[in-house]
């Protein structure tokens, strides 16, 4: 490569650069064999995703005028159109499973596309081809883990949308169709892309919807079940339209506090947001299993799984501050906060991902190692399940250590260097949830450990992670002084099971030698075939002779509000220290129209009682 063309990227976006050099980016251009093998590559193994243009349109204005026309046609292509291929080409690379993983081949070609968009200035030059070339940019640096310039960039697409009035419907422009079909698919990916990259970063969005007329380009269908259908671009469309738009502006990013009636109300919008049939995983979200005809395509395998991820991902976001704060408020035991609902929903949510991934693995493995932003939720999934299950005196604590055993599974699994940063943390989860089981068994008062040297004492451990992390520590505000088990005073056995299980029955049961204790419901496993099950190997925690109760993780669970998700559980409201007026009670759920929904509005923001949780271990990734 020309020694300037390296430069000449790092110019973008401020600089405009010598016509001269067009012919040197496209003379750098690779043949076209290897072109085609690499944009085939992309709307395989990323188009899936985010799709800024359609094959289609890449082949008929962009590919062959590039690769199939005379040389002298060059310059009818335009450098931002140039950039698109390149970056197409990147993004192909990166995601070509026959290479290494962030080769340098797949850089090189997208700093070359970074050149070719400094030949005509952004700024200068607002085109469409310019801003579906500057999100594929965004979508390259998502997957290659580029994060410090990523968010500037998708602020910058969001203002050149604007101001070609991608916001606004070109339906009465009276343009031609196929040229306002477009504009809504481009209009609509990038407020999808950037909803989704804010509930990552956890920042507002760039868009609102008080500003944007534009339709949706895609229509629904009936199938022959009278079931409404859609594509999968079509769902996630609408579901940032109609439900993550309202999440984000009530709750994630919201300059005030939520109070708790609006987390309620935002946790059944999620998780009762329809999915069509064609995107639900079979097992998962109460989908049933039924074989299918036809193995399906990678391209809506993944489509199905991210679909799900999606909505549990927005469940965890929304609750993990309100988990972290109940650890504070009550770190003996998380139950006896005034915010346990959030404790149940980020663990459902926390097992429910874990799972998710570990299936994608078992079927993609390369490709879902690629998308490494989904370890990363599992990362995060795994701090919640590992503070669970290092509460011993939990009833769901067993359990959590299953789920944290599958993850720890997950990334032994992988062939990423990326892991040697997780596997420790994961470990030291491990290995604390297991003495704090085993030590139960032997001390039953749970407000405090034994010195083992794996266990230490709550603040000495809670002192320990801050000294490491540098950061400030958790604050215990209030302690719980009777367990919120409702079989405290004896640790039960959970054998792990699928979490990619069918909906589950219910069956109430009391809980044999607890007089008095509330019924514990419990899901009834269906039958499936053997090969169903696509989980790894998991690990009986043997640290009690309690009687054994079996555990399953309610795939019903997109189907329960808060309320009926804490009387599955159990949590009827035994144990709570929390001064509260008898209107409320944490375990029954939510009464909306209880007068002491300020009571339940935090004093500080909820997002720092989850940093201080993750700074504790963030020094070691």
């Amino acid at each position: 490569m020309p020694t300037d063309i390296p430069w000449l990227s790092f110019a973008f976006p401020f600089a405009s650069s010598s016509e001269g050099l067009r012919g040197t980016i496209i003379s750098l251009l690779p043949k076209a064999p290897i072109a085609r093998h690499l944009s085939n590559t992309y709307y395989r193994h990323a188009a899936w995703m985010y799709t800024p243009i359609s094959e289609t349109e890449f082949n008929d204005l962009v590919f062959r005028p590039l690769y199939e026309n005379d040389p002298s046609t060059y310059e009818t292509v335009s450098s931002h159109s140039l950039a698109i291929v390149y970056m197409i080409l990147a993004i192909g690379t990166l995601l070509d499973l026959d290479k290494p993983a962030h080769s340098p081949e797949a850089s090189q070609l997208y700093h070359l596309g970074r050149a070719a968009l400094s030949i005509d200035s952004v700024f200068e030059e607002q085109s469409i081809p310019a801003i579906q070339a500057l999100l594929l940019m965004c979508h390259y640096m998502f997957l290659d883990q580029i994060d410090g310039p990523r968010w500037a960039t998708m602020g910058l697409v969001v203002k050149l949308a604007q101001s070609v009035g991608l916001h606004r419907d070109s339906g009465k422009w009276k343009l031609k169709a196929e040229e306002t079909f477009r504009r809504r698919c481009l209009l609509w990916e990038i407020y999808t892309y950037d909803s989704w990259q804010s509930l990552t970063y956890g920042r507002p969005p760039s868009f609102s919807l008080a500003h944007i007329d534009t339709k949706r380009p895609h229509e629904t269908t009936k199938n022959a079940h009278s079931e409404i259908e859609m594509s999968f671009a079509a769902w996630k469309h609408e579901f940032c339209h109609e439900c993550l738009s309202a999440v984000h502006d009530q709750v994630l990013v919201s300059a005030r506090a939520p109070t708790y009636k609006t987390i309620q109300e935002m946790d059944k919008k999620i998780r009762m947001y329809y999915v069509p049939p064609s995107l639900q995983v079979p097992g998962f979200g109460g989908a049933k299993y039924n074989r299918e005809l036809e193995q399906p395509s990678t391209e809506l395998t993944m489509q199905r799984y991210i679909a799900f991820a999606i909505k549990e991902m927005s469940l965890f976001y929304m609750h993990r501050g309100f988990f972290a704060r109940a650890l504070e408020d009550s770190p003996a035991d998380p139950m006896g906060s005034k915010y346990a609902p959030s404790v149940l929903a980020a663990y459902t949510s926390a097992c429910s991902f874990v799972g998710l991934i570990g299936s994608l693995f078992k079927q993609h493995p390369a490709l879902t190692e690629r998308m490494w932003f989904l370890f990363t939720h599992v990362f995060s999934c795994s701090i919640v399940l590992g503070s669970i299950a290092a509460k011993s005196q939990m009833a769901i604590a067993p359990s959590a250590l299953s789920h944290l055993e599958s993850a720890y599974s997950l990334f032994l699994s992988v062939s990423t260097t990326r892991k040697h940063k997780i596997l420790p943390v994961l470990e030291k989860l491990k290995d604390r949830a297991h003495a704090a089981l085993n030590n139960n068994g032997l001390k039953q008062d749970h407000t405090r450990f034994s010195s083992d040297v794996n266990s230490p004492p709550i603040k000495a451990e809670e002192d320990e992670l801050a000294g490491l992390g540098g950061m400030t520590r958790l604050v215990s505000r209030k302690k719980s002084t009777s367990p919120s088990s409702p079989y405290s005073t004896a640790s039960a056995e959970s054998p792990p099971t699928s979490s990619s299980s069918p909906p589950p029955a219910f069956q109430a049961i009391s809980l044999p030698g607890s007089t008095g204790s509330p019924e514990w419901s419990y899901p009834l496993q269906e039958q499936l075939p053997a090969t169903h099950y696509s989980q790894y190997p998991t690990h009986e925690v043997t640290h009690s002779t309690s009687p054994v109760l079996p555990y399953h993780y309610p795939q019903t669970q997109h189907n329960m509000t808060l309320e009926s998700m804490s009387d599955y559980y159990g949590y009827h409201g035994q144990g709570t220290t929390t001064p509260m007026r008898t209107e409320y009670s944490p375990y029954n759920g939510f009464d909306s129209h209880s007068p002491n929904d300020q009571y339940m509005i935090p004093t500080q923001d909820i997002s720092d009682s989850w940093q201080n949780l993750m700074a504790q271990y963030r020094h070691m990734t």
